[in-house]
């Protein structure tokens, strides 16, 4: 298996890397990485940072997946550097969510001098979240679901990708079926978690909830406190840490994301149907002018 620093293309280091967040999918992932761009900490690469570079990310996070965990098919490979991390993660200041989240150990590793914020949620409600959201949008359980990522995924290039990392996560890192199995993904979340407090000191690390709201935050990090004036009173408080992305904010998004696709592809199969039609004319025409040059019947 190549290297990514093999690979040509790819980022290189543009600004330093100053938190790793072991934040797993609906740990309030979404939030933090709104919290840290208002202390001035960008980009805080997420999820939909791979959204948005779908077809120069995936690949390199699935050449990730395979060097660190292997299979019967893919053997491990040698550790990822900070220059194989730089291609992914170059103009990045922060990360957090899935699926930097599989790598917070490396991460910590490749970067020794970015702070580590553990991100925590209650693993019953963060188990209920993902079942009644991502997990939905990532594995389709009806036929209906299925078919529609079939057919999107037949007629645009994007999604392919993305069907592509959804594949790798479960073949690499995701070992239980969210639907089902509910102990074995509370066990695979608190052992994540335990192995990252195990490997990272605790000087290093800031244990955090969004619960917590912006100051232990900025103390861990040495930055100010954003604060906000009461136009009523004129009293200066801490600002409200952002809470976005919930369930049904989440769902919505998705819902109309996968409307926007359905007409993207729809689009795409009108626009293969007539260049087929096109070509089929123009064949059937020059049949028969050719048929008209020759003096031959048509019939």
């Amino acid at each position: 298996m190549a290297s990514p620093n093999q690979i040509p293309g790819g980022k290189s280091r543009e600004v330093p890397m100053r938190v790793v967040v072991h934040g797993l999918h609906r740990t309030g992932s979404k939030s933090l990485r709104t919290a840290l761009h208002q202390l001035g900490i960008h980009n805080c690469y997420h999820m939909v940072d791979v959204f948005a570079n779908l077809e120069t990310d995936v690949g390199l996070w699935i050449r990730a997946m395979q060097s660190k965990f292997g299979d019967a098919d893919n053997a491990k490979d040698d550790k990822w550097t900070r220059a194989d991390w730089d291609k992914l993660l170059g103009d990045s200041q922060a990360c957090v969510d899935v699926p930097s989240a599989f790598f917070t150990i490396d991460l910590a590793e490749a970067y020794p001098e970015a702070k580590v914020v553990i991100l925590n949620r209650d693993p019953e409600k963060w188990y209920e979240s993902v079942k009644g959201s991502v997990a939905l949008s990532m594995k389709p359980t009806s036929t209906m679901g299925k078919l529609q990522s079939l057919y999107l995924a037949t007629l645009l290039p994007d999604f392919r990708q993305w069907t592509r990392l959804v594949k790798a996560i479960f073949q690499y890192c995701i070992p239980y079926d969210h639907a089902t199995e509910k102990d074995k993904a509370i066990a695979w979340y608190n052992e994540s978690y335990r192995r990252v407090r195990e490997a990272i000191p605790a000087d290093r690390r800031l244990e955090f909830s969004v619960k917590d709201g912006f100051r232990p935050l900025c103390e861990f990090l040495d930055v100010p406190v954003p604060t906000v004036r009461d136009d009523q009173t004129g009293q200066v408080t801490d600002a409200p840490f952002p809470h976005v992305n919930d369930r049904a904010s989440l769902n919505l998004q998705v819902s109309q994301q996968n409307g926007k696709n359905m007409r993207r592809a729809n689009r795409a199969l009108w626009q293969h149907f007539c260049e087929a039609f096109t070509v089929a004319a123009l064949g059937c025409a020059g049949y028969y002018v050719w048929k008209g040059r020759s003096g031959a019947r048509f019939w």
